[in-house]
């Protein structure tokens, strides 16, 4: 069987994205990030006892909780010592919540490029939908990420990036036997946007910061950490 590496939040994108890999012949290692920002983790493992009911255990495996954190520090310790106008000046108008969710996703992207590398797996799935309007998960971002990814030579997999109806993807999940119950976990850190809009300049200015600030320490965190236990805890 194909496998694929699944960033697995417990909510309805990444349970959906999940299934969909199934289905194309996939066997799925799930992996939950921990922040250390985030509450309730141990929810996930209801979706995830869901799967193997349905699919078996030779089809979904399950990776474990692997805490980010040192990954997120090394990426966020410089801004965050830098002053709003000259952050401004350099990177354009990024909100804090927004910074939060490019440097924490990037941190699983990092680990999930480590994971890939030491259980043999070239395809990572990630449950991204544009119509969530974070910077992160628009087309312009997830070009990019894709592109990390290849340098790698690991294939990104979006399966629900243009999902856009909540009542399709429910039905989605019902059609094939799953309660649609998210049972994922709550981040502190990120918040959601104001009258669920994205503003272009913060767009713009998340794309700045990955490329300028962020970018050039992906290289030299992963060759740091891909022989290094990452404190992963199994449920």
């Amino acid at each position: 069987m194909k496998k694929a590496l699944v960033l697995y939040s417990g909510g309805k994108d990444s349970l959906l994205s999940t299934v969909l890999l199934i289905e194309q012949g996939y066997q799925v290692y799930l992996v939950h990030y921990d922040n250390s920002f985030e509450i309730g983790s141990r929810n996930i493992k209801n979706g995830i006892k869901r799967l193997k009911e349905k699919y078996g255990d030779d089809t979904v495996k399950f990776v474990g909780i692997q805490k980010i954190d040192a990954i997120f520090r090394e990426l966020i310790k410089d801004f965050y010592n830098t002053k709003a106008n000259i952050i401004a000046n350099d990177f354009g108008n990024i909100s804090i919540s927004q910074f939060n969710c490019l440097s924490c996703r990037l941190s699983m992207y990092i680990q999930s490029i480590i994971l890939c590398k030491q259980l043999g797996i070239t395809d990572v799935v990630d449950g991204a939908r544009i119509s969530q309007k974070f910077a992160i998960e628009q087309n312009e971002m997830l070009d990019l990420f894709t592109l990390l990814f290849k340098k790698y030579k690991i294939n990104l997999l979006l399966p629900v990036k243009n999902l856009s109806d909540d009542f399709q993807e429910k039905n989605d999940l019902l059609i094939r036997g799953i309660i649609p119950k998210a049972n994922e976990a709550q981040c502190l850190l990120g918040m959601p946007l104001k009258n669920n809009s994205l503003d272009k300049d913060i767009l713009d200015a998340t794309i700045k910061v990955y490329k300028d600030f962020l970018f050039p320490k992906i290289d030299l965190l992963i060759k740091r950490y891909l022989n290094v236990n990452m404190g992963e805890k199994y449920l």
